[in-house]
């Protein structure tokens, strides 16, 4: 059985979205990511702002980590 991965912050299970925009944003060869709650934390921006770009980069069809 395959390991779900959690927030390395708060411990939440990290769903595809989350895991995407962490690469996109943070660092595409990284090994442990932050859901999208701490990682508007950690970029001082919020969830709505991340959220926003998610949507974005899934309806423009350009980035393979949201197809």
């Amino acid at each position: 059985m395959a390991q779900s991965r959690l927030c390395t912050t708060c411990q939440v299970p990290l769903s595809s979205d989350d895991v995407g925009i962490y690469l996109k944003l943070v660092s595409l060869t990284a090994q442990q990511f932050l859901c999208i709650d701490c990682l508007g934390v950690k970029l001082n921006c919020g969830r709505e702002p991340i959220e926003q770009l998610i949507r974005y980069f899934r309806e423009s069809g350009n980035c393979a980590l949201f197809r």
